[in-house]
């Protein structure tokens, strides 16, 4: 995964960045022969930082923040990928519009397969999100629907909100969104996608998304993140005043809401599924009966057909000893 990631990296357009690979406890060896394989160009660019003990995938970005200082930031998992001009258009956007914190893309899933080997294949894309066109802190506080692969972070603004909190094992991209436009607005470049999420059905947690392999802590994370911002609103000498912790609340029962909603609608499909399979069935069984009706009226017609040339073979039977007769007798 990572030396398609570094490919991704290396296959920008836009050349004036960094690289600091974050190698969580892994193999420090297998990582440096890696990126021994790039280009010098690339390779000059790259600086791995190891953690002996791993704390954890959402802490680990803090390691990579502590070993850079550039003005702007992202966080390209080494399963994700970039198009070509990611880094050119979002550093463009992020330069012409000091007042965002941040900048995100359109973005494309890809999903893949993977081969008993390791290897991954392509089987669909799929545009993300295709019904937003921009950011809003409004639809942030229900789910987060920008994965970090798709955006570029204004550094000030980061360490002036904090950063990922390392505490949790998922959702700290989504905690960090929830801070970041609660300070600053976050720009959003449309068109074609610029940025790929890489997602694999699998349960192994070396090869597969959180969202897969951590959906229930995807889910249970949620809920302490709203908890937390809940408590920090009743910790106010006022409680009733507008905070983020009850807007969370808010969003949290309309996400609720629409989870239902989406569970009656299926069930309203799958009960007209059902009807109109039974429909199809009945007129397929109303279609078959025609068809056996018109064999059989098919049938009493050849009959008819068969019992009127008997009739009339009968009637020039019967008629044949009379004309034999009047010859005889002259007539």
């Amino acid at each position: 995964m990572l030396t398609r990631a570094l490919a991704s990296i290396a296959s920008q357009t836009f050349d004036d960045y960094e690289v600091v690979i974050v190698n969580d406890a892994g193999d420090e060896a297998e990582v440096r022969e890696i990126v021994k394989k790039q280009k010098s160009a690339v390779r000059s660019k790259i600086t791995i930082v190891t953690n002996e003990v791993s704390n954890g995938r959402e802490a680990a970005l803090e390691s990579g923040l502590a070993a850079s200082h550039n003005r702007y930031y992202a966080v390209h998992d080494d399963d994700d990928s970039w198009h070509p001009h990611f880094l050119k258009k979002t550093v463009a956007y992020l330069d012409e519009h000091p007042e965002a914190g941040g900048v995100a893309t359109r973005c494309e899933i890809i999903r893949e397969r993977v081969r008993a080997d390791g290897t991954c294949i392509e089987i669909e894309r799929e545009v993300l999100s295709t019904d937003n066109y921009g950011l809003s802190l409004v639809d942030m506080m229900v789910e987060n629907y920008t994965p970090p692969i798709s955006q570029l972070i204004r550094r000030e603004v980061a360490d002036r909100v904090g950063h990922w909190d390392g505490s949790l094992q998922t959702q700290a991209d989504w905690d960090f969104n929830l801070r970041l436009l609660a300070d600053s607005p976050v720009g959003f470049i449309d068109g074609e996608p610029l940025a790929y999420w890489h997602h694999r059905d699998t349960m192994d947690a070396a090869l597969g998304n959180s969202v897969v392999t951590d959906a229930y802590l995807h889910k249970w994370d949620n809920l302490h993140i709203r908890d937390r911002y809940l408590r920090a609103m009743l910790a106010t000498e006022d409680p009733s005043s507008p905070h983020l912790g009850q807007a969370l609340l808010s969003a949290e029962y309309y996400r609720r809401m629409r989870e239902e909603l989406a569970r009656v609608d299926s069930g309203f499909h799958s009960s007209l599924n059902l009807v109109h399979v039974n429909m199809l069935n009945t007129m397929t069984a109303l279609h078959e009966q025609v068809h056996e009706l018109r064999g059989e009226v098919s049938a009493l017609r050849e009959q008819l057909d068969a019992g009127s040339s008997l009739q009339q073979s009968l009637r020039r039977t019967a008629s044949l000893p009379k004309r034999i007769l009047r010859r005889l007798l002259g007539r």
